[in-house]
């Protein structure tokens, strides 16, 4: 593995942050959504097996599983994250066909304490919508959990590419750089 290949992962997932951070403060959450979302479509691709070439919904919800469900706070799963990923960026609501379909809950998302009279009546209320339907998730803590999925992906991503060179042309082919 290269230098350079290192560094390209590097600056990919330093961007990420900092893309996804400047939505964040501005609390524009439906389009932080639209990159954390995108952003997980690219990296499930980087992540599957060396034979893969294409993303899918069954690479993005492997990654999901891996880099961002291990924490205990999140109450939906990588079937509905991909629902809402679905949802957001094809029409930026939070119904998707899956949803419609009774194959994903809807995630509703809230900012906030989530222990506030208010935060907790939302998720108390989200619970109860169309008996089950919907889940309530809180943007601070999907955040989070993507960024912690992002600092365990770049070592692993790192260690594939050295062990595997396909994982290295398939990045260089995924994350051209286009810098002169």
């Amino acid at each position: 593995m290269s230098q350079s290949t290192e560094a390209l992962i590097g600056k990919f997932i330093s961007n990420t942050v900092d893309a996804t951070g400047l939505l964040y403060e501005k609390s524009l959450f439906g389009h932080l959504l639209v990159l954390m979302y995108s952003s997980i479509d690219s990296m499930g691709l980087l992540d599957s097996a060396p034979d893969v070439t294409s993303a899918s919904g069954q690479t993005f919800k492997d990654w999901v599983k891996k880099y961002i469900l291990n924490s205990s706070v999140l109450e939906f799963n990588e079937v509905d994250f991909w629902g809402a990923r679905c949802a957001v960026l094809h029409t930026f609501t939070s119904q998707s066909d899956l949803s419609r379909n009774g194959k994903a809950r809807q995630i509703q998302y809230f900012s906030g304490p989530k222990d506030s009279p208010m935060g907790l009546a939302f998720v108390a209320a989200t619970k109860n919508i169309d008996d089950g339907a919907h889940v309530s998730a809180h943007i601070e803590d999907t955040y989070l959990a993507f960024l912690d999925g992002l600092k365990n992906f770049y070592v692993d991503l790192i260690n594939k590419c050295k062990s595997n060179s396909t994982y290295e042309i398939r990045l260089n082919h995924v994350l051209q750089n286009y810098s002169f």
